[in-house]
Formats: C-alpha cells, sequence, structure tokens
C-alpha cells in the first residue's frame, strides 16, 4: 500500500512537471510607440529566424505598444522588423533570442520632411472606366535582405496620403523626402517609390502608374527614384493591375498585349 501510494505520488509530481515545461511563459517584444504617433498609421513587418513568410502587425486604433510573440517551436528566437510611421524615419529591429519573458523596444520618431510629386496621367482607356483614387507606396528592396526573405518576396511599405485623380488627370501626391533617411536613402539600400491607383469604391488594385516620360529610361521597378525633389510634372501611364476581359465581335475574349497593358 505504502509503495502504492509512493508511486501515486512520484506520478503527480512528474505530471506537473511536465505542465508546467507545457506551459513555460511565451516570449514577446513589445514594440512602444510615443503619444505623437497614431497606433493605427504604424506598419511593422517582422520575421522570426527560421521562418519563411514573416508577418506584419496588425494596425489597431488607440494602443500605445504592439507585442510580437518571439517563440519558434517552443524556443526563443530572433526578431527582425522594419518599421515606418508617418512623419518619421525608417527604423529597423534586430533583437537576438532573450532569456526573459518581454522585452521592450521604444520606437522614437526621427522626423522626415516630405516632397511633392506632380503627375499628369495618360492613356486612360487603360482604367477601363473605373474611377480611382491615388496611394504611394515605397518599395524597400534592401529589407528583403535584412530580412531574410526570399527575392521574390517584396517590402512595400504605403506612405503618403490618398488623393484623388483630378478631372484633368493631374495629381500632386506629398511623399516622405526618403532621400534624407538614413536607411531608404543610404547608397546601399535600394529603394523606389511606386504609385498606385485604386478603385475609389472598392479599393480594389486598379493599375500601377508607371512613368512614361523622360523618367521611363530611369524608372526602378516601374517606379520613381528616390530624390530630394521631382520634376514639376512627371507623365505617367497606367499599368494594368488586372484588366478586365475584352471581347471580339464574334464574342471571343482577348487579352491585351503586354506593351498596351504597361507600355508607355
Amino acid at each position: 500500500m505504502r509503495r502504492e501510494v509512493l508511486g501515486s505520488f512520484r506520478g503527480l509530481i512528474l505530471a506537473i512537471g511536465v505542465q508546467f515545461v507545457l506551459a513555460a511563459p511565451q516570449q514577446d517584444v513589445e514594440i512602444k510607440l510615443p503619444p505623437a504617433v497614431a497606433s493605427e498609421t504604424v506598419f511593422i513587418r517582422y520575421r522570426l529566424a527560421g521562418e519563411d513568410l514573416g508577418g506584419w502587425i496588425q494596425p489597431r486604433r488607440g494602443v500605445s505598444s504592439y507585442a510580437i510573440r518571439t517563440t519558434r517551436e517552443g524556443n526563443p528566437a530572433r526578431l527582425r522588423a522594419v518599421i515606418y510611421a508617418p512623419g518619421c524615419a525608417l527604423q529597423t529591429l534586430d533583437l537576438p533570442p532573450s532569456a526573459t519573458s518581454r522585452q521592450e523596444y521604444f520606437f522614437i520618431c526621427h522626423p522626415l520632411p516630405t516632397v511633392r510629386i506632380s503627375g499628369k496621367l495618360i492613356r486612360l482607356d487603360r482604367l477601363y472606366g473605373r474611377q480611382v483614387k491615388l496611394r504611394a507606396k515605397y518599395v524597400a528592396q534592401w529589407a528583403q535582405a535584412f530580412l531574410g526573405l526570399r527575392d521574390d518576396i517584396v517590402v512595400d511599405i504605403p506612405v503618403g496620403e490618398v488623393v484623388d485623380l483630378g478631372v484633368d488627370s493631374r495629381f500632386d501626391i506629398q511623399v516622405p523626402d526618403f532621400s534624407q533617411d538614413a536607411l531608404a536613402g543610404a547608397p546601399d539600400h535600394p529603394g523606389a517609390l511606386q504609385i498606385w491607383a485604386r478603385d475609389r469604391v472598392s479599393d480594389d488594385l486598379v493599375a500601377l502608374l508607371m512613368p512614361a516620360g523622360p523618367e521611363a529610361a530611369t524608372r526602378p521597378i516601374g517606379g520613381v527614384r528616390i530624390l530630394p525633389e521631382y520634376s514639376p510634372e512627371i507623365v505617367f501611364a497606367p499599368c494594368s493591375a488586372d484588366p478586365p476581359q475584352v471581347h471580339d465581335a464574334i464574342g471571343f475574349a482577348l487579352r491585351p498585349a503586354p506593351k498596351d497593358a504597361c507600355g508607355p
């Protein structure tokens, strides 16, 4: 009887020990925001060591920080992240695994000025009659290597305000002056600004606006270079993201030629 009680007691201790291991606290990195930064405008793209794709934070209004789980397969993992907030310079975060359950990182906004891109849109037929609004994105080519992502995974960050296309097919859009950003403006940190047209009602992507004037010869990855100032007016042409099917007189679907869809 005594042996049975002792065996049961040992089994109970073992079970508690197993539960303790399984219930070990997860590890987080808490990214704290200054009061002047609107939390719903913050962009954070991150990856834990060993992951293929990594992830993004889901923007939320009225929060003072974001937490990222840094436990992978039960073990602490290295975290790398790219952080952006409107009006602030880009920041990167590289934290090795830690024995503590929570690490804190304070995002300090280093003010960044803006620069204006003035454009005129031609070939409106490539919008296929859709009413559009425009939004710029910063394509951070350098961020792929920093985060450890494959070359075919693009890191693009929405920047600037959403603007409407004017009745005269012209637009002005304010974007961060990344030429003065220590990361985006560095010679070994390639990147570009792209301007995308979205459906004004559904918000679906309609087209990428490609420089079609003198800037077309030097356009990087379908956008404009990072410069401290731009030409008074840049000519753009839409490159349709998902052109609707056009049918001939008999009813057969026609696919637009690449030159027609994205050429000058």
